[in-house]
């Protein structure tokens, strides 16, 4: 299981992008995604994002 992004309290900010050693972040629409197939559940994302958006 990846990460989970709660699409409510995300802001799009693209924290968790730039700390995700994988890439397996993107901004779409101004919220994050995650490619599940590539992430590797480090919880860097979980640890940078300002908002409490990104859960393990």
């Amino acid at each position: 299981m990846a990460v989970t992004i709660d699409k409510n309290k995300c802001t799009g900010c693209g924290e968790c992008t730039q700390q995700c050693p994988l890439d397996a972040l993107k901004v779409e629409d101004g919220k994050a995604v995650v490619d599940e197939g590539a992430c590797a559940e480090c919880g860097a994302c979980v640890d940078a994002c300002p908002a409490s958006a990104i859960s393990l």
